[in-house]
């Protein structure tokens, strides 16, 4: 094959895992922890491993749980608050971090970062 070809194709390849990639609708800020009550599905993403399968559920008093899935499945509870700047963030056992709202196109999209910055957990659900 051509050199010519092979490029074309490799760009056809990158403009098609592009578009299916879901674009982050715009962040969000939030002014009460009432805005974000609900079960979340997504992935988590620790330092060296595989994302996994995570589902977050945040309760009306702060409280929420996160069950991540795999072979190692594990259940995390904690706490987390709205922020003065409309972020939040969380605590749980000894894991500290901030978590990011982005909210459009009909889904909100909460995106958890540990402190140390070992996990990243990306969770959305629809909204009405």
């Amino acid at each position: 094959m051509r050199r010519s070809t092979q490029l074309a194709l490799a760009a056809c390849a990158a403009l098609a895992l592009a578009a299916c990639a879901a674009q982050m609708p715009p962040p969000a800020g939030v002014g009460d922890i009432q805005a974000i009550v609900g079960t979340y599905s997504g992935s988590m993403k620790e330092y060296g491993t595989t994302p996994r399968l995570d589902r977050v559920t945040i309760r009306p008093d702060g409280n929420f749980e996160g069950t991540t899935g795999g072979p190692e499945g594990a259940r995390t509870a904690g706490m987390i608050a709205v922020r003065s700047d409309g972020a939040l963030a969380y605590e749980a056992g000894q894991a500290r971090g901030v978590a990011t709202v982005y909210e459009g196109d009909g889904r909100r999209v909460i995106i958890f970062q540990r402190a140390d910055g070992t996990t990243t957990t990306t969770v959305e659900r629809s909204l009405p």
